[in-house]
């Protein structure tokens, strides 16, 4: 899990997507809350230094999400054999909300598919036969079959 996480390669489980996104969240609102207290200080100081450098490491931040969890949604799409282009829908409000969903509810294509292997490895599924005709043929020849009887006692 969590192999190459700022890769455009291969695919990923809805379970690391889901992680993922957690985890960039969490890590993004702490980076933010330590900017803005950063920023507050710096001002309320009169440092321009302070504050220049919490907008900077602000946009870093910024810079690091975006292209973390577009990676992440891309190999996505890749695991549910769809294009990572189709990571611009995101970019549409209502719909990019219910593709969201979408993603992270959608069970993966089964085997190999032209993004890479399976991350569940899983094997593609075996088309069965649609009928089976089997024929039996029982021959048993008539055995005459002996028992053997206690003897009688006379009580």
């Amino acid at each position: 899990m969590f192999k190459a996480p700022f890769s455009f390669e291969g695919r990923i489980r809805r379970i690391e997507y889901f992680l993922s996104s957690i985890i960039s969240g969490v890590i993004t609102g702490v980076v933010y809350s330590v900017c803005l207290v950063s920023l507050f200080v710096s001002v309320g100081t009169g440092s321009v230094g302070g504050s220049a450098f919490s907008v900077i490491l602000g946009f870093a931040a910024l810079i690091a999400a975006v292209w973390f969890g577009l990676a992440q949604g891309v190999k996505r799409l890749h695991d549910l054999d769809k294009s990572g282009w189709l990571i611009l829908i995101f970019l549409i409000p209502i719909v990019g909300a219910i593709f969201g969903l979408y993603m992270l509810f959608a069970d993966g294509t089964v085997g190999p598919n032209q993004y890479g292997p399976d991350p569940k490895n899983r094997a593609p599924y075996q088309q069965q036969a649609s009928s089976v005709n089997v024929t039996v043929n029982v021959h048993r020849e008539a055995e005459e079959v002996k028992v053997e009887q206690p003897p009688k006692t006379d009580e």
